[in-house]
């Protein structure tokens, strides 16, 4: 890539529900960007999957992740979350990256906090996106997957109680992170319908909304 490629790369952040389907369109994008520049062209991260590396690691904080936040089926603080990505980004980034995050932003806050990032790495082509689907729709998503066993999107503690902890959470701290990039932000909200039970039209119509 030329010096001025940097401006061709894609910076994708996924947002919404629980369930409505973020990592599987994460990883539909990566596996389309590296078939086109190759491995290693795409920097992923999944916040919720680093965290819970992090929980496993054996520190005073992996003992606090585990009993404030797993056990809880509570939200990461938004220095936890800024964290996860900011250090990948200082140790990992590569000036020719596409930056693709799954599950971030979680607040406001943080959605700020990732412009300025974006802003200090020069990145223009920054496409904030947020699969929206029903409270009803992800509510029967995710039992419907912990029913058998199994998913990223699904935390091993996840319960029905938990769940609509976390449900009700998404209107409180994530809804006004949506909203600001509806509103404030110069990276335009795209928003898509991820109520469809078809992940492979979904990830056409994200294509086509960022220029893929």
């Amino acid at each position: 890539m030329s010096v001025n490629d940097i401006k061709n790369t894609m910076n994708v952040m996924f947002m919404g529900l629980p369930g409505s389907g973020k990592d599987t369109q994460a990883e539909f994008l990566q596996k389309i960007l590296e078939e086109r520049d190759g491995k290693g062209s795409v920097l992923y991260i999944y916040t919720g999957a680093r965290l819970r590396k992090t929980e496993k690691s054996g520190t005073y904080t992996a003992g606090l992740i585990t009993e404030k936040i797993m056990k809880k089926g509570a939200k990461a603080p938004d220095f936890l979350a800024i964290w996860v990505w900011a250090q990948s980004f200082v140790s990992e980034l590569k000036k020719d990256n596409h930056i693709i995050l799954s599950s971030s932003p979680r607040t406001l806050h943080e959605a700020k906090a990732l412009d300025d990032a974006f802003a200090f790495y020069n990145r223009e082509y920054v496409f904030p996106i947020y699969l929206n689907i029903s409270l009803h729709e992800a509510s029967e998503r995710l039992s419907k997957v912990v029913d058998r066993g199994g998913s990223d999107d699904v935390r091993i503690d996840d319960v029905p109680e938990t769940i609509n902890k976390r449900l009700a959470w998404f209107e409180t701290f994530v809804r006004p992170a949506i909203e600001y990039y509806r509103t404030e932000s110069k990276n335009k909200l795209i928003e898509i319908d991820g109520n469809p039970h078809d992940p492979e039209r979904i990830h056409q119509e994200i294509r086509r909304a960022i220029g893929l």
